[in-house]
């Protein structure tokens, strides 16, 4: 049975609840100096008394430390799954589609007509369903916006931090696949691509040296 546009706006809301919780969990198990490792990396001021960053900010860290790892590596969310394997309902959707999340470069379409958005991914192909408070904000058709996003039911959600972006970068990203040497599903897995969107969410420039390779 289909939901109504209501029940789908009540469903997000507890998605976002659960997947605020599980995120949380995925934080506490990651050891400290791995958070303050990808703060530093961010260019966050976190050694600083006097400049500490907003929960705002760190959120872009988070992210990092929760979804990321080096190779060979487990992520946070995966030893959160495995800890809580059985865990109940909606709970579970929420859970595996945060194991099974993605980031890309997205542009918004338009508005869905039951809730939320309709977003283009621009890097790897397809359309993806997304309700999420924080792309409506920030969810004008054309915007094209860096974000992980989850599938949790019909729909997706943010993984709670997204960058504006522009047609200068996308177009940027587009050169860098025309020239090989690395395909989209590569250069969106690299850590560095997350890292590099975080930077520019957070205000920092990027330069000329925004490259990526393969094995690089």
């Amino acid at each position: 049975m289909a939901m109504t546009g209501d029940e789908i706006r009540d469903f997000y809301e507890r998605s976002a609840r659960a997947r605020q919780r599980l995120q949380d969990m995925a934080v506490q198990a990651t050891p400290q100096a791995k958070v303050l490792e990808q703060a530093k990396r961010l260019g966050l001021a976190v050694e600083d008394e006097m400049a500490q960053p907003s929960e705002e900010d760190l959120a872009y860290a988070f992210d990092l430390a929760i979804y990321t790892a080096p190779p060979g590596r487990s992520r946070a969310i995966d030893r959160v799954a495995r800890q809580h394997a059985r865990l109940p309902g909606e709970a579970a959707l929420v859970l595996n589609g945060l194991t099974r999340s993605w980031i890309s470069v997205f542009r918004v379409i338009g508005p869905h007509p039951e809730a939320g958005l309709i977003l283009e991914d621009a890097l790897l192909g397809g359309e993806v369903w997304v309700v999420d408070d924080l792309l409506a904000e920030n969810g004008e058709p054309g915007t094209v916006l860096a974000a992980r996003l989850g599938r949790i039911w019909g729909f997706a959600i943010t993984c709670g931090v997204l960058a504006l972006l522009d047609e200068k970068m996308l177009a940027g990203f587009s050169g860098i696949l025309a020239r090989g040497g690395v395909n989209a599903a590569d250069l969106v897995d690299d850590p560095r691509f997350a890292r590099a969107m975080w930077e520019r969410a957070l205000g920092f420039h990027l330069g000329q040296s925004f490259e990526f390779t393969r094995g690089a």
